[in-house]
Formats: structure tokens, sequence, C-alpha cells
């Protein structure tokens, strides 16, 4: 499917609509909405004012690439913070990425990217009344908005946290991080840059072009490597009164969704404060704006629609289906698990590559963020983002197989990868209306601390792993080194041994077989009628855990027809090789029509 050949937007379907309704104590929510990109549409977010709204809307330039995914929840943090200040702010999707249409193999990348940055700044304009905007651009973000504030008079104000000192210093990083191919292309975290996309991105240099109307800047530097003191200086020539700061917040950007980044007051007040100072922040007079109205994207033959359920639709997904309303395998439902706490896009963009693959090939397939997660509100605002394996997430799961079915939906296939296979593994064994789960690179399947505070990586390593992977440990020289040195206990390596040798003794006898195990729970489900498929990369950790409790290639359940082992070769843990993405939508389309 070639999703830059056609594209369009149709009014959401009433049955698709999110509940309106906010409980009284609630301020009002950010809305997604779609920005016409000239004969496309870039997806965004627009956060209305909660305080006294400024005649200043603010126009959030993310970065691209692994930190967009990275920094989402900062992002989405900023922007709140900057709306209780009475700032409209509207974040946004360039072109090719996050929800937005269209892929990063398109053509012309680096100019649709800054058309996607004009395009914000005038949907942002429509949106709020505002007569001025400031941009504020992140990494990337930033070369991007001081390229659109020379090229034209919109930003009177610009925020650049972290810039990149030009466009060849971050083709620079990406050569350093990434794989290059015979074309010229790079290949990094899972993201493609072609040859032409690489030279656009080196003819940026912020420091060498003129800064149009912008008048004030703030720059506020990295935490961890202060780059950015020539860009500064180059940004005071052209005319611009810059402010220069070091700020805290970076560093906790780059979490990849790993764990829930937070934004450091340090970080907030100062760039709010310094918004605030600007002669164009003056409060506007009159009421309160209407929310904008919630629009289906089409991306070729496929239809995205931006949802919420749940209690006090707290819950946030996006439901991609067959925009002629063709629907294949007798109606079923995917539903996709955040990986970590990557939103809902999925590591380097794969869950909206699957979902709108596997909508073309006619399924309805929602990929949603947990609470806490992405675009949903926590269900503890002082927490934020959910801990990894927490079983408490299974009730949001739920909700949207509820969701799916009020809309006729009888079948239900949840998947995820790592931490959302745990997740999808636990739902289904909780909900009976499951029928199917793809499981990719799960890295635990169970998680019961065994004492107070006990990491998930702690649980998993209690588990052996087989034989052979002791084995090869033992015929490393660093292993025999460490333990003459003392580095390694042998009281240690005996029970771990001991352990090892009684664990799998124990499989010898399926009676033996303990109640509660992975293995049992995996075949409970399957005798319940639900098929499942493990997928896992030839590369990855998580394997010698599923080879343990399930056998190599599933073997220690090869008497149930329901349970299925797939290797995608040569892949990392999130596939973000050469052709990864492609091999597992092809197992995962096998097993649907199967």
């Amino acid at each position: 499917m070639n999703t830059a050949t056609y594209s369009r937007r149709v009014a959401a379907e009433p049955a698709d609509l999110p509940d309106a309704i906010q409980p009284a104590n609630r301020a009002p929510r950010a809305t997604p909405v779609t920005i016409d990109c000239g004969e496309d549409w870039c997806a965004g977010w627009y956060h209305p004012p909660m305080a006294a709204a400024r005649d200043l809307v603010v126009v959030l330039c993310p970065p691209i690439g692994h930190e967009a995914v990275s920094g989402y929840a900062i992002l989405v943090q900023l922007a709140t913070h900057l709306a209780q200040q009475g700032f409209p702010v509207l974040r946004f999707d360039y072109h090719g990425t996050g929800d937005s249409a269209g892929t990063d193999a398109d053509p012309g990348r680096v100019a649709a990217w800054l058309a996607s940055v004009e395009a914000a700044v005038a949907q942002a304009r429509r949106l709020s009344l505002a007569s001025h905007v400031a941009l504020l651009g992140i990494r990337l973000g930033a070369v991007l908005a001081l390229e659109v504030a020379a090229r034209s008079t919109v930003g009177e104000s610009l925020v650049l946290w972290a810039p990149c000192p030009s466009g060849r210093s971050f083709v620079r990083e990406l050569r350093m991080g990434g794989f290059e191919g015979p074309d010229g292309s790079v290949r990094a975290q899972g993201y493609w840059y072609s040859a032409d996309t690489l030279r656009d991105l080196t003819a940026l240099d912020p420091g060498e072009r003129p800064l149009g109307a912008v008048r004030r800047v703030l720059l506020v530097a990295r935490d961890d490597l202060q780059l950015e003191r020539p860009l500064a200086a180059a940004l005071g020539k052209s005319g611009a009164e810059v402010d220069f700061r070091v700020l805290p917040g970076y560093s906790a950007m780059l979490q990849h969704g790993r764990l829930p980044g937070r934004v450091d007051q340090r970080l907030l007040d100062p760039i709010s404060r310094w918004l605030m100072e600007s002669p164009h922040a003056a409060v506007l007079q009159g009421g309160p704006l209407p929310s904008p109205a919630l629009e289906s994207r089409c991306v070729g033959n496929v239809r995205d629609t931006p949802v919420r359920f749940g209690k006090d639709s707290r819950i946030f997904g996006v439901l991609s289906e067959p925009a002629g309303g063709h629907q294949a395998g007798n109606g079923k439902a995917v539903v996709l698990l955040n990986a970590g706490h990557a939103y809902r896009i999925g590591p380097h963009r794969m869950y909206v590559k699957l979902a709108r693959a596997l909508a073309y090939s006619g399924y309805r397939v929602l990929r949603m963020d947990l609470a806490g997660v992405g675009d949903s509100d926590p269900e503890e605002p002082a927490r934020g983002a959910p801990e990894l394996y927490a079983l408490k997430s299974v009730e949001d799961v739920r909700c949207a197989i509820d969701w799916l079915a009020v809309r006729g939906h009888r079948e239900f296939v949840l998947a995820g990868l790592c931490s959302g296979a745990y997740l999808a593994f636990q739902a289904s064994l909780q909900d009976s209306r499951v029928s199917g789960v793809v499981l990719m690179n799960p890295r635990l399947l169970q998680w019961t601390p065994a004492t107070p505070g006990e990491s998930w990586e702690t649980s998993r390593e209690l588990y052996p792993k087989p034989v052979r992977a002791y084995g090869r440990a033992l015929l490393r020289l660093s292993v025999w080194r460490r333990l003459l040195a003392g580095d390694v206990s042998l009281r240690w390596l005996v029970q771990r041994f001991a352990s090892l040798v009684a664990a799998h003794l124990g499989r010898l006898r399926m009676d033996a077989l303990p109640e509660g195990s992975p293995l049992w729970k995996m075949r409970r489900l399957c005798h319940r009628g639900a098929s499942v498929l493990l997928l896992v990369a030839d590369e990855d950790e998580s394997r010698p855990y599923v080879e343990f409790h399930f056998g190599r290639s599933g073997k220690l359940l090869r008497s149930q027809p329901r349970f299925r082992v797939a290797d995608i070769h040569d892949a990392d843990h999130t596939f973000t090789r050469p052709g990864n993405v492609d091999a597992v939508l092809q197992r995962i389309l096998n097993y649907l029509r199967h």
C-alpha cells in the first residue's frame, strides 16, 4: 500500500466520537486536530488556554526520530503547563511521522517537515485567534523552526531547547549511530533517511540565516553537553535578543519510552516566564473559544479516527479501519498495546505501519495509550505513567474491548511488543472475550515481586536460562576471569546450577508442571480456545526466557495446535532492521487469516 498516493479527511462518524462531556472539576482537554498540509495532512493536538487567553499562541516543533517517541510525554507536559499559564498551544507531528499521513520513504522529507511547521502555524492562528506566534522547537525541531522563521514573518519569539547546532551535525549523529546503505541512505534506530533527505538536512545551517521577524530568542542548552554557544552567538549577530540558559530536562527526555519522562519544574517555569515577558503576550478580551471539531483522517483506503473511552473518557486511541467499510476475518478487532512507555505509534512508528497495513487488509485495529501514557489521562494525576508490568493496566485493556464490543465486534486479538506482550497475555487470561494473542519479544510474561520494591528486571533474572546459554558463558574467558577475581560468587553459581537442573528435571513430568507457571497458563489459555502467536527475534535477549518456559520453537506446547512460535530472522528487540516490520506484518496477517 502506497500511503502517499491518496489521502483525505472525512467527518468522524457519530459512533466513533469520544464522549465530549467533561467532569465539572476537569480542565479543558487537549483536542486532536487535523492540519491541512498541501494535498495531505498532519496530526496535531490543540491545548486551549486554561487561564485567561493570551494573544500569543505557542507552536511546539518536536524532535525527529527516536527522540520524538522518547520525548513525547515531556511535550505533553510542556504544552499542558503553557496552557495553564493562558497560552493556547498547538503540538503536531510532521508529515510522515507520528500519527500523520505519509512515511519516511516518501520523497522531499525536509521540505515536507518545513511545510508541516508552516501549516501548523496557520492552524494555530485559526484555532486560537491569536495575532502572534511563538515557535518552540526541540533538537532538530529547533533547526526547522529557525528555518521557517528565516523564510517568513512567522514567529516573533523563538524558544530553542537543545537545538542541533546544524542539520549537518544531526546527520553526523545519524551516521554514527546508524547503518549506511549502499545508496547513501542511513537507517538509525528503525527510521530510514534517504540520501536526498540527508543532503537536504546537511543544507540546514541556522547560524548562517537571517531571522526574519524574530526579535527574541530563548536558547536552552542541553544539561549534559553544552554545544549551543556558537549558535547563540550567531543568532545574536543577526540582530535578535538572545537569552542563553542551561536548564535541566534534556537527559530525562532520552529514556526511550522505557521510563516515564518528567519535565523538571526548573525548565518549565523559566520558559513560561520568558514567554509572558513578550510584548505580545497580553490577555485577549472575550469569552472562551469553541473546541475544534474531531475528524477522521484517511490515508489511501484506510481511515484513522481519534477516539476516547473508559471512565471519564480518560483513555485515548486511534482506530484504523478500511475506509470503504469492508471487514475481513469475520470482523476481528486487533488492539495494539504500548511497548514500555512509548506512546501509541510504537518504537520507530512500528504500530502505525502495522495498524494501517492490517486495516488495508480489512481489519479494525485500535492502537491505544494506557492510562498515563501518551495522550491518555493518568488514573492518579500525581503519579503519572503506570509502572511497567502493572496488572492494573488490564482494566484499560478491558475498557478497549468493551468499546469495540459496543461497535459490533465479537472476536478480539491483543498484540504487544515487550511489556505490551506481557499485558496482552495477562489480559487474555482475565477476559474470556479475547480469542487471539500476538506476543512479540516478551521479556516477562508474569511478574509477582518476591519482595517489596523488587524490579521486573530482578524478577526476570530469577528464571533459569536454557542449559546451552550457561554452557556458552563458561566458554568465555571473561567469565573465568571474573570467577578468579572473585567478582562472581562461586556459591551463587552452584546454587544457580542446582536450581537450573531442578527446573529442567521438573519439566520431564507434565504432572509436575507447577500451577501458575507461564507454561501452565499458556496451556490453559489454549484449552479455552484462544490462539497464540509468539514472535521472537533471533537476536533478542527475550529468546532464552521464552525457550526456557516453552522450549525451543515451542516444543513443550506441540500438542496445542492453537499455539505457534515464529522466528523473525536478522532482527533485534524492536525490529529496527530492514525488512523486520514487513516480516512481522506478514506473520500476523497469516495468523489472522487462519
